[in-house]
């Protein structure tokens, strides 16, 4: 099976999911009229709403710019086994470290300075667009991978629908909510001390939670599991020992 991809072939319009007509470094709808250009080779397929989401886009911007950690505990390595050898996309594909292993994934972020890190790092197939109206026709990819991104859509069912659409399987880490009191919120304030960035919108999930968004985007569930990377204490300047280091994501693959 050939995982190349021609992405003007399966592009489509985010507003309206139109067809678009190409004119080299341009492209237009035909049926909203709205267009979108191509700069260094990326299509920007932007289609941002919401007043969360343009706010999160501000600070994704600036966190970008700085330098970010891979981590080294194999997690990128399984993900891209996925990919390779399959048409594969990449939700939320930050800096890449995915295509990094398997450069044909296609890696969407509404991030242009992720983007700009990602190409660095070898992806061949970038697209600036919201994961939340993904620019692409209906089953056009074999595999959709979405890495500890769900908990920071605004609308994370929306991400969930237009994943199921474009994609026949769906794979997805999604960071846990653990059943501690203000959890999230002393996470947060922990950071704000050490000034530590924060992600914008942060909604960790129990697993029924996801559960129940997944059935709403008739997404069937073939493998549910736990992502086995701990959560990392240490990040927020917090020793513990190994005895108390809980993994931090679920895992599910899905069939849609």
């Amino acid at each position: 099976m050939s995982n190349k991809i021609n992405i003007e072939s399966i592009l489509l319009c985010p507003v309206c999911k139109g067809e678009l007509i190409f004119k080299k470094s341009w492209a237009k709808c035909l049926s909203c009229d709205s267009t979108f250009s191509k700069k260094a080779s990326v299509w920007n397929m932007l289609n941002l709403e919401g007043q969360k989401s343009k706010r999160s886009l501000r600070v994704y911007e600036q966190m970008h710019k700085n330098a970010s950690g891979r981590i080294k505990d194999g997690s990128y390595e399984i993900l891209a086994s996925f990919a390779r050898g399959n048409k594969s996309l990449d939700i939320a594909c930050g800096d890449g470290f995915i295509e990094m292993l398997a450069p044909e994934t296609v890696g969407v972020e509404f991030s242009w300075e992720a983007l700009k890190k990602a190409k660095k790092n070898g992806a061949k197939n970038l697209m600036l667009a919201d994961a939340q109206h993904l620019p692409f026709k209906d089953s056009s990819f074999d595999i959709a991978i979405c890495a500890g991104s769900l908990e920071h859509f605004e609308n994370p069912l929306s991400a969930l629908t237009e994943m199921a659409r474009v994609s026949k399987i769906q794979i997805l880490t999604v960071h846990r909510k653990y059943p501690i009191p203000l959890a999230n919120y002393l996470r947060s304030q922990i950071l704000r001390l050490k000034s530590i960035p924060d992600q914008p919108i942060d909604n960790p999930m129990t697993v029924r939670s996801v559960s129940k968004l997944l059935a709403k985007a008739k997404m069937n569930v073939v493998f549910r599991g736990v992502w086995t990377y701990s959560y990392d204490f240490e990040n927020l300047g917090l020793w513990v020992p190994k005895l108390f280091k809980l993994p931090s994501c679920h895992f599910f693959i899905t069939k849609s």
